[in-house]
């Protein structure tokens, strides 16, 4: 029997189907802490053909890990790979998921130390923009003319009237002249 369909039947039966999901092609998502919150995530583990004796393609390429900081991803993606790479010969996607399992409340703590960071440092740049707007911003001074053609051109509501892009067909036509059907 190959290697990794033992590894998958003995993964099934340790993992819930909440927790992991393993295709036909051995690609498996496992989903590290609680579904729906801001410190879970997924890891995905896909074996090769020559998988144990090759370690296994690891990525966190997921649109729930959006909330994971990069430098998180990359540091878990370095331990991971260590890991995988001590234990070549051997099945150990189960040694990988009990390592994310272990460690996952520093990993949540530091996903939420992330995500209370860019608040403080975005709440600065927005003081620091307001600021610079205010000091060299400004409108160029429109004529009376220019003022009466812009609202003549918008309704009262502030939008361009209905068709006014709008192609003139036959004035198109007497400029284009008529293609006659050459097949007489």
């Amino acid at each position: 029997m190959d290697p990794r369909a033992e590894e998958r039947i003995v993964l099934e039966s340790i993992y819930t189907s909440e927790e992991i999901n393993i295709t036909d092609d051995y690609k498996i998502q496992f989903r590290v802490g609680t579904p729906g919150t801001l410190e879970s995530f997924v890891v995905n583990i896909t074996w090769p053909l020559d998988y144990p004796y090759i370690p296994p393609i690891i990525d966190f390429n997921e649109f729930c890990n959006l909330n994971m900081p990069r430098v998180l991803q990359e540091s878990l993606l370095s331990e991971l790979n260590e890991i995988a790479s001590q234990n070549v010969g051997e099945s150990h996607t189960f040694t990988l998921i009990e390592h994310l399992r272990d460690n996952f409340e520093t990993y949540a703590q530091q996903i939420r130390d992330a995500k209370k960071r860019p608040k403080e440092r975005a709440f600065e740049s927005v003081v620091a923009e307001d600021m610079e707007a205010k000091k060299g911003k400004k409108d160029t001074a429109l004529t009376k003319a220019q003022k009466r053609r812009q609202i003549n051109r918008f309704d009262s509501d502030g939008n361009l009237p209905r068709g006014w892009n709008w192609v003139d067909v036959i004035k198109h036509l007497r400029q284009t002249g008529v293609q006659g059907d050459s097949t007489s």
